[in-house]
């Protein structure tokens, strides 16, 4: 059971994107590696110090680990698209192409610094889609100390495998590991690559697969109904409301049945905030999804009458609801809807 054209108008996404709705279960982290061979059987005199030494070779190799890992695809995109500073800048032959580029900023120091391009691509394969994830490489900063955007000072460490060649082991299975660190210009001299394969070597993939909606979930969204002055807060599952659902039934993406869900208010308002908040909110309530209805008033505070279920707001304030699947199971699983309650325009929390 589902309504995909429900779910990808409250997630904020194209109708092309109905193609990757699914789960993901597993994901593939890849690695740059220096493979170092000290070779004794090959010994060379050192010209400054008169010793002779083992002949030192090097390769890089890029190697991958997959690993289980839960997520919704149509959730991912969504996060990346409205929350990541991502645009869809491409659809062609079936791959979605979604782009973050290069950013000055300003740190709240006062200081100048940068956040590197990011881009994904999502590709069909034989089992459904690749949801392929890369970024560029080099820090802007490391324990307080920052770096220009400059590919002969910024840097990155990657692992380096040792293995020591002597005629006892003429192939060796042992290594000793380091940590080497390598401008951008340097890797690029070493490897050969150049800054997008080098990106692409320490890439993140989500394996999409396609899941019967009757059995499993397959995206989850929220939204805000406001008549007048009274907001309700729906959850939904599939595209479906969660009251027309037997949600539970669904398997989640990390191998589990969905358990029950809990919905949250919260009212954001700069003036307001408390630091004491676990949210950050002005305030916040938890409540049934399927009972939430409050009724708002603008104010010059915040207050909220339990009784009467009247929220009293400040102007320049945001009102979210969110639900989530409690118990976690090892895994939060949470999505909001956002109003500004000065333009009432909505968003993806």
């Amino acid at each position: 059971m589902q309504n995909v054209e429900k779910s990808l108008r409250l997630l904020n996404l194209p109708s092309e994107m109905a193609a990757i709705n699914g789960q993901i279960n597993t994901r593939v982290t890849k690695s740059l590696v220096e493979i170092c061979v000290r070779d004794h059987t090959q010994m060379v005199r050192n010209p400054q110090t008169g010793k002779f030494e083992p002949t030192v070779t090097s390769q890089f190799v890029v190697e991958s680990t997959t690993s289980l890992f839960g997520m919704y695809p149509l959730n991912l995109a969504a996060n990346h698209l409205n929350w990541s500073g991502f645009e869809l800048v491409g659809f062609e032959g079936g791959v979605f192409t979604m782009y973050r580029p290069f950013e000055e900023i300003t740190l709240p120091d006062g200081t100048e610094s940068w956040i590197g391009w990011s881009e994904i691509k999502v590709a069909p394969t034989a089992e459904g889609y690749d949801y392929n994830f890369y970024y560029e490489q080099g820090y802007n900063s490391y324990f307080g100390e920052k770096f220009a955007h400059d590919e002969n000072v910024t840097w990155r460490s990657i692992l380096r495998k040792t293995y020591i060649k002597t005629t006892n082991t003429p192939n060796p299975t042992r290594f000793v590991k380091s940590y080497p660190r390598y401008t951008i210009a340097q890797l690029k001299e070493k490897t050969g690559m150049n800054e997008y394969q080098i990106a692409e070597a320490f890439a993140t993939t989500w394996k999409i697969e396609a899941k019967d909606s009757n059995t499993h979930c397959l995206n989850i969204a929220s939204d805000i109904v406001v008549d007048e002055n009274t907001f309700s807060g729906e959850a939904y599952v599939n595209g479906v409301l969660s009251k027309d659902i037997d949600y539970r039934s669904l398997m989640s993406s990390f191998g589990k049945k969905l358990p029950g869900m809990v919905g949250r208010w919260k009212l954001y308002n700069d003036e307001f905030n408390k630091s004491t908040d676990p949210f950050g909110a002005a305030w916040h309530i938890v409540m049934p999804v399927d009972d939430n209805t409050i009724t708002l008033e603008k104010g010059s505070t915040v207050e909220y009458n339990s009784e009467t279920k009247v929220l009293t707001y400040p102007e320049d304030s945001k009102l979210i609801f969110d639900f989530e699947f409690l118990p976690a199971q090892g895994k939060n699983e949470t999505v909001g809807c956002c109003i500004d309650l000065e333009t009432m325009e909505k968003s993806l929390w």
